[in-house]
């Protein structure tokens, strides 16, 4: 970095004109402590050097020197002493991409196979794949534009909702080229230039679609980006009904891409373009990867970093020297006392909030409930964690927050469903929805624990006629025991009268096979009438009672469960509504 390009400033330079007045205030100190005594007037001038004593003028005044230094240093530090630094455009929280889609019926096109909508989200993927360290956004557009994605790091979000764009989903026909860079314009507006663009992903090109583009390029310039999908012959558009799309004059619509007028706006203002290629040369001409800023012998973006925060190292033993003696000591001796060891230095600065999610990120709920502060983000913690009745009391916390939220009524029901709290949890999915009809997951998740409640019921009552059943069956096989018992006692007597000694010998009738068979019916009737009990009236089932029916209950338990997590995820739908909602407030919007 030359000299020519280093530059100091301060950042706030009024504090600069407290200089003089702390100068003066030390002058003025200095001459108080200089200035001689009342007694010098009262006292013989013989006498006073036996009873004045004399200080050393050099003393004072080295006392002096030290508080202006020290009144300086803090000004200056206090003023923001600023020099121009290197603007890193590699950091991950400046470099940033916004892609811009066309989503109009002309990226159905199939001149370029297998689509222009499917080579577009194949691109989208390896900008993915090249800017790892970068913030992606996702705008896309047809009659109307929208945001699909803010900037973020958050990869599948955007994977998740690139598959469901399509051009039946968005609310309006046409093509507003200028409004979707007018969005993704705002979205980058207080990034810095260098390390910010916007990637244009467009199929066609209409006289007021060059317009609008011509019209941005001019203030975008380097940051815009064009990527063409298309050729110059173009190709119809298939329809869902096996033909093809038509315009209003009712010919076949043929959507072309002039590439020549799209690359002849770029040159004009500094802009680039390349048509699509099936390799990663269009992306790599198109935008900045983990290059420097300095291209073509330009020189380095800078900014002004504020360093007056070092200037108070230099304060630390001024403001020691000038206290006490001994707390420039204390200072050195606390300076080499260790930290704790559990304690992370990073960690001093961030927020209990913030500690949490990074525990959470690295899979580590528990920890993570134990640190984070707001009940929505412990309640999730909790969850992550599989402890769901603490997670339930966490999300009652955020109901008692904010009451006509209907996510936290939502997470609340989820919550109590998982811990079993049944009744409980389609108590709260009735609020969610109550506070919001279209909370899909809301009545997902009450759907299916009624559902889950009904099978309960059905099971509960199929117990109940089947230990019915049984204990008439026991009480049948009783009656044919008692009555085959009383034939058997007949016969024996009958021969014990015609064969005495058969009668002495023989033993007697062993009543064990009908205590045994009291005692089988007994625990059948138990083990049928267990979980309709335990269903019915409320009462608990010891565990070992009946084990083919706790593993039974285990499994529906498991089998809740994941319906409760199989919440139907259909993005199409979800941006469907979303643009729809968008386009009826910007009207709304612009209506007088």
């Amino acid at each position: 970095m030359g000299s020519e390009s280093f530059a100091l400033a301060f950042a706030r330079p009024a504090w600069l004109l407290a200089v003089l007045p702390a100068l003066a205030l030390c002058w003025l100190l200095y001459q108080r402590a200089q200035r001689r005594s009342g007694w010098e007037a009262l006292l013989p001038a013989a006498m006073q050097p036996l009873l004045l004593e004399r200080h050393s003028a050099s003393r004072p005044r080295a006392r002096y020197l030290l508080l202006a230094g020290a009144w300086l240093l803090a000004i200056i530090a206090l003023a923001g002493p600023s020099w121009s630094v290197p603007l890193d455009t590699n950091s991950p929280n400046q470099a940033a991409v916004v892609v811009v889609m066309d989503v109009t019926p002309s990226v159905l096109a199939t001149d370029v196979a297998p689509n222009r909508l499917q080579r577009a989200r194949h691109k989208v993927h390896d900008v993915m794949r090249l800017a790892a360290d970068h913030q992606l956004g996702l705008v896309a557009y047809a009659g109307s534009a929208h945001r699909v994605t803010p900037l973020s790091h958050d990869r599948a979000t955007l994977i998740n909702l690139l598959g469901a764009l399509e051009p039946d989903i968005m609310p309006v026909e046409g093509n507003s080229l200028g409004a979707a860079l007018e969005l993704a314009r705002d979205m980058i507006d207080e990034l810095p230039p260098a390390s910010s663009q916007i990637l244009l992903v467009i199929s066609s090109s209409e006289p007021e679609q060059l317009e609008a583009l011509e019209r941005h390029a001019a203030e975008l310039g380097p940051q815009l980006a064009i990527l063409g999908i298309g050729t110059q012959a173009g190709a119809p558009v298939p329809s869902a009904d096996g033909g093809f799309l038509r315009d209003s004059a009712g010919r076949i619509l043929v959507p072309r891409l002039d590439s020549k007028a799209l690359a002849a706006i770029a040159r004009r203002h500094g802009s680039a373009f390349h048509a699509v290629t099936t390799s990663d040369a269009d992306l790599d001409q198109l935008l900045r990867f983990g290059q420097s800023s300095v291209r073509g012998g330009q020189e380095p973006q800078m900014t002004l970093q504020d360093q007056g925060h070092w200037l108070l190292l230099l304060l630390l033993p001024l403001a020691a020297l000038g206290a006490r003696r001994g707390w420039l000591g204390v200072l050195l001796l606390a300076s080499l006392v260790p930290f704790p060891a559990e304690a992370a230095w990073v960690d001093w600065w961030k927020r209990p909030d913030q500690r949490g999610a990074a525990l959470l990120e690295q899979q580590r709920p528990v920890e993570a409930a134990k640190q984070f502060e707001d009940p929505a983000w412990r309640g999730w913690a909790l969850y992550q964690a599989r402890r769901y009745p603490a997670a339930a009391a966490a999300y009652a916390e955020v109901i008692a927050r904010d009451p006509d939220d209907p996510n936290g009524h939502f997470h609340y029901g989820t919550a109590l469903a998982m811990a079993g709290r049944y009744e409980d949890a389609l108590e709260a999915f009735e609020q969610a929805l109550t506070r919001d009809p279209d909370h899909e997951a809301a009545r997902h998740n009450r759907s299916r624990v009624e559902a889950w409640l009904e099978q309960l019921r059905e099971q509960s009552a199929e117990n109940g006629t089947d230990a019915q059943r049984s204990e008439g069956q026991d009480s049948t096989e009783d009656e044919e025991q008692e009555q085959q018992s009383g034939e058997d006692e007949g016969n024996q007597t009958q021969r014990a009268s015609e064969d005495p000694a058969a009668s002495s010998e023989g033993p007697p009738a062993d009543p064990a096979p009908s205590a045994a068979s009291d005692l089988s019916a007994a625990a059948s009737s138990n083990a049928g009438s267990g979980p309709a009990t335990a269903a019915g009236a409320g009462e608990t089932a010891t565990p070992g009672s009946d084990p083919v029916a706790a593993a039974r209950q285990a499994e529906q338990a498991q089998a809740l469960r994941q319906w409760l997590e199989d919440i139907p995820d259909n993005p199409a739908e979800l941006l469907r509504r979303k643009f729809l909602y968008q386009h009826l407030q910007q009207q709304q919007g612009s209506q007088p």
